[in-house]
């Protein structure tokens, strides 16, 4: 039996603000497997020989519009979580669809772009985001 809690990633053990991911965007890639070598014998038979250790990708996109405040708030999740700045590494818990069960990985956020819906102007100035996508892959 499935043991899911509810949640689809933590970063650090917070979870990610399941108001802002669009549920329809979300996919992971659970236990890619990566092939070391692979040739065809004499017989013509494909040889593989792949790594034991797999790995994970897991992306998706916010909702359409979030705000300054919100993107502040996504913001000090993954500053908190950082283990490295520079290769913006993290460490995450995700729900792995293959396993039925959550695990964690180490992984990094790859360059996000941010497309801005429109600015808000008046006494309280604001910025109003289209979705903005983002990955973590594991190490």
């Amino acid at each position: 039996m499935a043991d899911f809690k509810g949640y689809l990633i933590k970063l650090n053990d917070v979870e990610f603000p399941p108001e802002y991911i669009a549920l329809e965007s979300y996919k992971s890639t659970d236990n890619q497997r990566t092939e070391l070598k692979a040739y065809r014998n004499s017989n013509n038979y494909l040889i593989r020989q792949t790594s034991p250790n797999f790995k994970t990708k897991v992306e998706f996109t916010t909702i359409d519009g979030l705000h300054l405040k919100d993107l502040r708030k996504i913001k000090q999740i993954i500053d908190k979580a950082l283990i490295n700045n520079a290769e913006r590494k993290v460490s995450v818990e995700y729900w792995n669809n293959e396993e039925l069960k959550y695990q964690k990985m180490k992984a990094y956020i790859p360059d996000i772009d941010y497309e801005i819906k429109k600015i808000v102007k008046g006494s309280k100035p604001d910025i109003e985001y289209k979705s903005i996508r983002y990955a973590f892959i594991e190490y």
